[in-house]
């Protein structure tokens, strides 16, 4: 066999071996599958902000910005997407920390009836406010 017929030869065959890709025992490929369907999906934490009227919206804490507290009770959530939910109330601190940590799973605007309660050191949600961003 000549050269050049060699030379046309291999790069077939090295395109095939790149395409293929290496063969395994079928006990390895069934042991790479297997470690495929019992790898555990990742947790992706969200945080619901739950409406008097039953509406909620979940919003991903890996696009919180920033979190701004205003004395006076009004801690400010800012998205990277723009949104802005901004949180008024009384006694918030708590809601700011837990939030700030990845903790709080909801934050929920109190019922008529616990808005009536006068008590010390309780935290109420008055009112949520969403200003929508600009989504991509």
């Amino acid at each position: 066999m000549s050269t050049s017929a060699k030379s046309k030869q291999r790069p077939g065959f090295l395109d095939n071996l790149m395409t293929t890709g290496p063969k395994h025992e079928p006990e390895t490929e069934e042991a790479e599958q297997t470690l495929k369907e019992a790898r555990l999906a990742l947790i992706t934490p969200m945080l619901d902000v739950v409406f008097r009227s039953g509406k909620v919206r979940s919003f991903g804490y890996a696009y919180l910005s920033e979190v701004e507290f205003e004395p006076g009770d009004t801690l400010t959530l800012k998205f990277t997407s723009g949104a802005q939910v901004v949180i008024e109330g009384r006694d918030l601190a708590r809601h700011r920390q837990q939030v700030r940590l990845h903790r709080a799973s909801e934050i929920r605007e109190s019922s008529e009836s616990e808005l009536e309660l006068d008590g010390k050191d309780v935290s109420q949600v008055e009112r949520i406010q969403i200003t929508e961003g600009d989504k991509p």
